[in-house]
């Protein structure tokens, strides 16, 4: 006989998967519904009044995905005072207790001069990790425990240093650290920076290769080879992905800082592209099995 919570959770993803109308495949026109109504209460920085709004609209979207959902709130100290933070982390089990994480951040970042809303900085690709955990509880084709992973607090409040930057990455990797959790994590894959329309993905500099090869492998099969571009290098590039690198994790930030509105006030809803995001969100979806099996040899 069937479980009441097993009941309830197979009528939720019959309805996830009813309301989408995409099958197994990323939808961008989702992924920029969630971009808007992050980024719908104005600009979000930590600690804001919108930001808290913000957060409360993603766990939300993961509740309602059926995925249990853990909410860390801390206090670290910034050039503002303590600000509260939260970072936010939906889980989906898998068949092998390692960890695959897909992260974003989605705080915006504070400007006394301007208004800045982050609608590719931050929103977009909350947005598109939302929309990957739809497509992943339908079919997780690595196996491996997901957890999505939305930090606060990347922006520096002030100047960029090592201490005013990367607070929710940071106390993340911490927290996991001291709770023992630490050592079930293969690999990361941190998405920022995606959405624009001239999109162009160079490999990141600190990533680790082996990722690295995978995704851009996935992508020229793919014939995604326009905006996951093979010749050069991108740059060596601070980012939530380096707390995990540091702490001896595979990680991957996929990025692009040519876009031409970073940290402007134009950064904007009407700058940003679906069919881009669906290229992005397709290339990571392609590259988990492989992912998975490197995961899984160590």
């Amino acid at each position: 006989m069937m479980s009441k919570g097993l009941f309830i959770r197979l009528l939720t993803l019959l309805a996830v998967a009813a309301g989408c109308g995409q099958g197994a495949g990323v939808d961008g026109l989702q992924v920029l519904r969630h971009t808007r109504e992050i980024v719908r209460h104005g600009p979000h920085p930590p600690g804001s009044e919108a930001q808290r709004k913000a957060g409360e609209y993603i766990a939300g979207q993961l509740e309602a995905l059926g995925l249990e959902v853990d909410t860390h709130t801390f206090r670290p100290v910034t050039p503002r005072g303590r600000l509260r933070m939260t970072n936010i982390r939906g889980i989906l089990p898998g068949r092998d207790e390692r960890v695959l994480i897909l992260a974003s951040h989605y705080d915006s970042k504070f400007y006394d001069a301007f208004e800045f809303v982050g609608a590719n900085d931050g929103a977009s690709t909350s947005g598109l990790v939302l929309e990957l955990a739809r497509v992943l509880v339908q079919d997780n084709p690595a196996g491996l425990t997901l957890w999505f992973v939305f930090f606060d607090g990347e922006e520096a409040v002030g100047e960029w240093s090592s201490a005013d930057s990367l607070y929710g990455s940071r106390e993340f990797v911490k927290r996991e650290k001291n709770r023992g959790n630490l050592r079930k994590v293969g690999a990361m894959i941190l998405l920022d920076l995606v959405g624009g329309k001239d999109l162009r993905i160079l490999q990141e500099g600190y990533s680790t290769p082996w990722l690295n090869k995978i995704i851009w492998n996935q992508a020229s099969r793919l014939g995604h080879e326009r905006i996951f571009r093979s010749s050069g290098r991108g740059s060596h590039i601070e980012d939530d992905h380096l707390p995990f690198l540091r702490a001896g994790i595979p990680a991957v930030d996929l990025i692009d800082l040519s876009y031409a509105h970073w940290h402007k006030p134009t950064d904007t809803l009407d700058k940003l592209s679906g069919p881009n995001l669906e290229v992005v969100g397709a290339v990571v979806l392609a590259s988990l099995p492989e992912i998975a099996r490197q995961v899984k040899r160590k």
